[in-house]
């Protein structure tokens, strides 16, 4: 049997730093989605964690810097929202896939 079929999925997750919440806040088009501390989010982003792996599902925390995930919402002409939170944590993990497997280019 094939390790690719007994090995869990994977999936990325948006992992914010305490010193940088208060700005995703300010930021964030869903704010009033979001908890209203880091504590909060932590502890509910945790609990998320632990029921994917019930589901085989392993989370990668994605260490996002607010200003970084800002700029490149700015650039693409999106807001701030769940939605383009995990699709820019997708795009990181796929330019550190690259990086890691040598299949990038060269400017």
């Amino acid at each position: 049997m094939s390790d690719k079929i007994n090995s869990p999925q994977r999936a990325g997750f948006c992992w914010i730093k305490p010193e940088q919440w208060q700005r995703l806040l300010e930021v964030a088009e869903d704010r009033d989605r979001l908890e209203s501390s880091w504590e909060e989010w932590e502890a509910k982003s945790l609990e998320m964690i632990e029921v994917f792996a019930t589901r085989d599902i392993q989370i990668e925390k994605v260490p996002v810097d607010v200003e970084a995930l800002l700029a490149w919402c700015q650039q693409r002409e999106k807001p701030v929202n769940a939605s383009t939170r995990a699709e820019y944590v997708t795009a990181l993990m796929m330019e550190q896939k690259k990086v890691l497997t040598g299949e990038f280019t060269r400017h």
